[in-house]
């Protein structure tokens, strides 16, 4: 016997010992008529985690013994953790009769919450979270909430899987009904009032903006609406309220929400402090970091769900230090109501400090963690307003000082007209080029309408002239489009022909002109007519790209054909009327031939070139 084995089999006693030491049953949780009406699942739950993510059901059961017990009084909060982790309690009912209970989650932000009730001969399965319907949920509610049948003297064992891409807190109570609806009622009251609150002031400064003709109302509206729709996916209210029957829309709603939140309140500050003239510094800078911001909520629209909370999260404490650090220059150049904005912006990074520490673990969850983000933005969005109105009872006392210089007013007054006029003169001209593109563009795939090829048909009419070269006019109807929309609807159609559009647009010389007349009808104007061969080449080289299959949708393709009439002059004095006549004529033949190939004008040829199916 060598040295490695005789030690190996003489700890292993120890090891076996070590561990049977280290192992500690589970806590039973003992339900009677006498049990507590709110019974906390972390003093009985027992926790192993799963960075994989990938262990089923049995796998978790075959590792029953490797579950530890959180301790009496510690939460089930795990941080932002890789993976999934799972809980198991162990439950003995002693109710005389059939008692229902309910376990619910404190945490609405999950992404997903597996409840499966081992029973003796059965087991129950459960879903609930943000990648789930609500209306798929075993309850519709804000957050996950699951009910447990118990039968008298009934012993049975419940594992949970979580899995969230934000904080893993999986703090979890059982209840009884009543208890249930005593907190729900309780909490939906509150939310009931801070949300009333946010549209009281958001649409009473709305209604400012559209008396005043002021701006900075507007930014302050809409920074109360969009905080308050991000807040109500984070909350739960939105998933149960506005979209019960979609999945995954908060995962998109919180960081796009809370972006384009910072990038209004950046807006907003801005127009708040108008430090222009008392620190033009500051001024520059919110000035320059506004466009950043828009990157920001465009970034949040893009990528992956997860980077987007990471620019979220980034992009709020930057916003905040940058408003606060603004603030308090605006104080020292007695910046009126300076001070109370201050005061909110510190008010709301408590409240948000408060959550994120009680959402990674680092705080338990109380009245005052659980809903002080809701407190802080109660609370910074009233003295916010409050700062409004201080602001514009000052600009008003100083709007009479100044009227003893009638002078300086008037001068003030034109730099403002100018400025206007300069704007609206910008204004005029984007909408001068936005009706030029409307007139000559195809709305659906941005080829060229009828105006648009007419246009282009008359400077290739020209060229040709000059250079004493032929002309060519591709007709492209394609073939069984209309089953498309009826199976899969208009909009499955709408992004078909997009698609075959730019496969197109992919396959011509710039020089060339692509338009569609309308419907599933496309046309080709092209200059690139060395020989009818050469026409008939770029034709299947058409042909080819449109056959491909088109993914109308998440694991849906369709896939079509096309007919291609083509007509190809020297004749002078054609016009794109006659030449898409002829083309048309062309088309049809292909049409009547079982479609699917492409036919030459009879100026040419008559002879159908098929292409094969």
């Amino acid at each position: 016997m060598s040295w490695l084995p005789f030690r190996t089999a003489h700890c292993l006693p120890l090891l076996l010992l070590l561990l049977a030491l280290n192992v500690k049953a589970l806590p039973v949780l003992p339900l009677n008529e006498t049990a507590a009406p709110i019974i906390p699942m972390s003093d009985y739950a027992g926790y192993q985690f799963d960075p994989s993510g990938l262990l089923t059901l049995e796998d978790i059961r075959a590792r029953d013994d490797q579950f530890r017990h959180a301790g009496t009084g510690h939460e089930l909060n795990f941080g932002r953790i890789e993976g999934a982790v799972w809980l198991r309690i162990d439950i003995d009912s002693s109710f005389r009769r059939a008692q229902e209970l309910l376990l619910e989650f404190q945490y609405a932000y999950l992404d997903e919450v597996r409840v499966y009730i081992v029973r003796q001969h059965r087991t129950e399965t459960m879903r609930a979270g943000r990648k789930v319907p609500v209306n798929e949920w075993p309850l519709a509610h804000r957050k996950p909430v699951f009910p447990l049948m118990l039968d008298p003297g009934e012993q049975l064992t419940v594992y949970i899987r979580g899995d969230s891409h934000v904080a893993m807190a999986l703090n979890a109570s059982l209840l009884t009904q009543q208890a249930y609806s005593q907190e729900n009622s309780r909490s939906l009251i509150l939310l009931a009032v801070y949300f009333g609150m946010l549209i009281a002031l958001g649409c009473y400064n709305f209604l400012l903006f559209v008396g005043l003709k002021q701006p900075i109302f507007l930014f302050y509206s809409a920074f109360v609406f969009t905080f308050g729709f991000a807040a109500s996916s984070m909350n739960g209210i939105g998933p149960l309220m506005l979209w019960p029957d979609s999945a995954g829309w908060a995962d998109r709603v919180v960081p796009v929400g809370y972006s384009l939140a910072a990038t209004l309140g950046m807006m907003f500050a801005r127009r708040f402090l108008n430090m222009k003239y008392l620190a033009p510094g500051w001024d520059r800078l919110l000035q320059l970091a506004i466009p950043l911001w828009w990157g920001g909520v465009l970034l949040t629209l893009t990528v992956d769900v997860q980077t987007a909370i990471k620019v979220m999260s980034v992009q709020g404490l930057l916003t905040t230090v940058s408003l606060m650090s603004a603030g308090i220059a605006g104080v020292r150049r007695q910046v009126p109501a300076a001070r109370i904005f201050v005061l909110a912006w510190t008010l709301l990074l408590v409240g948000t400090a408060l959550l994120s520490m009680r959402n990674t673990g680092l705080l338990p969850s109380n009245f005052f963690t659980v809903y002080s983000m809701q407190i802080g933005s109660a609370a910074e969005m009233l003295l916010l307003s409050f700062a409004l109105a201080a602001r514009f009872s000052d600009l008003k006392w100083q709007k009479e000082k100044a009227q003893a210089e009638l002078v300086n007013t008037l001068m003030e007054q034109e730099r403002v007209l100018e400025q206007r006029v300069r704007e609206r003169t910008s204004e005029l001209e984007e909408a001068k080029s936005q009706l030029e593109r409307m007139v000559t563009e195809d709305s659906l795939t941005g080829l060229y309408n009828r105006n648009g090829l007419r246009h282009h048909f008359a400077q290739m009419m020209k060229r040709a002239h000059r250079q004493h070269e032929a002309v060519a006019v591709m007709l492209i109807d394609l073939d069984d489009f209309k089953p498309v929309n009826d199976t899969h609807g208009h909009e499955a159609g709408d992004e078909l022909l997009r698609v075959i559009a730019r496969r197109m647009r992919a396959e011509l010389r710039e020089s060339d002109g692509l338009g569609r007349l309308g419907g599933d009808e496309f046309v080709v104007l092209t200059d690139d007519t060395d020989s009818p061969q050469h026409l008939q080449v770029v034709a299947e080289r058409l042909l080819g790209v449109i056959s491909e299959p088109v993914e109308i949708t998440a694991g849906k393709t369709v896939m079509v054909h096309a007919s291609i009439g083509i007509c190809y002059s020297f004749v002078e004095g054609e016009t794109l009327k006659s030449l898409l006549r002829s083309a048309d004529e062309a088309m049809y033949r292909v049409k009547h031939q079982d479609k699917n190939g492409i036919a030459m004008a009879d100026k040419v040829t008559p002879a159908i070139r098929r292409q094969g199916a």
